[in-house]
């Protein structure tokens, strides 16, 4: 930590999950009569970085992949990389985002933000799911916007919308995994696919609308739910397509459907940026105490003033999530 730098960083998996919440098994989920679409998609002393040239020359010769492909080509170098260093070989498959906060003491309310995300992919895969996972990783990483915990206005009915149906969120990611899976592996859209859950049985096309619905069941877990929603003071009309019916999207990350995860995911994220805070705000308060002699009244009492205002602000995001002293 370099003088008067002060720099916090939180792990964001949007899953995902951040948080990616959905990370797949790594088992054969299909059959094929190309074996090698079984066999694990690092293949006996490939390279990680070959592992990975592969998959995206598979994902390629998919229209919907190509298209996906070229934008995140323009969002990695928006953050000064190249595609092949964004993506990476990983445990699990996820969208993993860096923020990072720098702030100096002597103006403590000018803050800047700064982001970098990562896709992995389950090195475990058969070449098969991995290169549909790197398709819905990529959709996250192209579409979705950044969110911020250290924002006044980040809400949790607004988190959990934009992690299930936001764009770039879980149903959005899974449609473009339905259409990268029907360009590349026709014969695999049967009727026992997920995808035929979110497609239109009239036009035969995906429909968005029924992807919220699918990924907005929640079984058992539907009268817990609506209580936290309650202790945040969120209506559960909020969420127009929430459902009791037993769900079969289910966060591998938490265990839970996805709107249940992304509420923890949110109270998790929150927790972690409000002792950030905290501790941000006792090493002000500790630096205001030690002004110089020379310093103008006025310089003081507007350091105090803007304390005061970052205090209340601490108090009015962080009063749900955090015991102080």
């Amino acid at each position: 930590m370099r003088l008067l730098l002060l720099s916090t960083t939180i792990l964001l998996l949007v899953n995902s999950a951040q948080a990616r919440m959905f990370e797949r098994k790594a088992k054969v989920l299909f059959t094929d009569s190309s074996s090698t679409l079984q066999e694990n998609w690092i293949k006996g002393n490939m390279s990680e970085e070959d592992g990975v040239r592969h998959l995206v020359k598979l994902l390629l010769k998919s229209k919907t992949g190509k298209k996906l492909l070229y934008l995140a080509k323009e969002k990695a170098a928006a953050q000064g990389e190249t595609l092949l260093e964004v993506i990476r070989v990983g445990e699990g498959s996820l969208t993993d985002t860096t923020l990072v906060r720098r702030f100096s003491p002597s103006n403590p309310e000018q803050i800047n933000y700064e982001t970098n995300t990562k896709v992995f992919v389950n090195k475990n895969l058969n070449t098969m799911d991995a290169v549909l996972d790197l398709a819905h990783e990529l959709t996250h990483f192209t579409y979705r916007e950044p969110f911020n915990p250290y924002k006044q206005n980040f809400k949790l009915h607004e988190f959990i919308h934009s992690t299930v149906e936001g764009k770039g969120g879980e149903v959005d990611a899974y449609m473009i995994e339905c259409k990268v899976k029907g360009e590349l592996f026709p014969k695999q859209n049967n009727s026992s696919s997920n995808c035929k859950k979110v497609t239109d049985g009239e036009t035969g096309k995906l429909s968005k609308k029924l992807g919220a619905q699918q990924f907005y069941k929640v079984g058992q877990f539907v009268r817990k739910f609506k209580r936290d929603l309650g202790r945040f003071g969120i209506e559960s009309h909020e969420f127009p397509y929430l459902s009791a019916d037993d769900s079969d999207f289910i966060s591998s990350a938490y265990g839970k459907p996805y709107p249940i995860a992304a509420l923890e995911e949110y109270v998790t994220i929150m927790g972690k940026a409000c002792q950030n805070d905290y501790r941000r705000l006792a090493v002000l308060s500790r630096g205001s105490g030690r002004s110089p002699a020379s310093s103008g009244t006025d310089s003081v009492s507007s350091t105090q003033s803007s304390l005061s205002r970052m205090k209340n602000n601490f108090s009015l995001r962080c009063n749900s999530f955090i015991n102080t002293p």
